[in-house]
């Protein structure tokens, strides 16, 4: 059996480091909210529709409807036939997938945040790794340490956007970029 390509492996590591990086930006000793399963359907850039698990948390809007999966698709450079839908997240907040599972994918997750839960989450991520990124949302940044992963503070929100290209760092955090730039109007 051939070995996973080592930027693979990486790629997956960045998108494990996203999702623990999404559970903490909530801040805090509190608790979130129980998850409200609710059937959704997500649909396939080609258009088919797909049976998927939906997750309501009061309060936070639904990811998976800030852009379409055809806008996901073509911004991020992911493959034809994508699939989409939302994910379980343990952060109190909502996430949505497209291509989970396979090497180029995204994951676009809300969460509602305060300015300070936000600070204080950019704040355990070392200075000399976080680079502003002005004129996106009321404040946003990226790190070298997560390549692809965009956190976007709005209106009470911290929109975190993780692309992986399995093949390319560099076009992962522009792609990422471009998709926050696309989402963040809606939230």
């Amino acid at each position: 059996m051939p070995s996973p390509r080592p930027a693979t492996i990486v790629a997956i590591a960045a998108l494990a480091l996203t999702v623990s990086a999404t559970s903490s930006a909530c801040g805090g000793d509190s608790t979130p909210p129980p998850l409200a399963p609710v059937a959704t359907g997500s649909t396939s850039a080609g258009g088919a529709t797909a049976s998927a698990q939906g997750f309501v948390v009061p309060g936070v809007p639904d990811p998976c409807a800030l852009l379409s999966a055809d806008q996901v698709v073509q911004i991020a450079h992911l493959p034809d036939g994508v699939k989409s839908g939302a994910i379980a997240s343990t952060s109190g907040g909502r996430s949505c997938a497209y291509n989970a599972g396979h090497p180029d994918t995204v994951t676009i997750s809300l969460t509602a945040v305060t300015k300070s839960g936000f600070d204080a989450f950019r704040a355990t991520i070392p200075a000399g790794t976080v680079t502003a990124i002005p004129n996106l949302g009321d404040e946003a940044y990226r790190s070298t340490q997560t390549p692809g992963v965009i956190d976007v503070y709005k209106h009470g929100f911290d929109l975190n956007i993780a692309v992986i290209h399995a093949d390319s760092y560099a076009s992962a955090t522009d792609d990422a970029k471009a998709v926050a730039l696309a989402a963040v109007g809606k939230v």
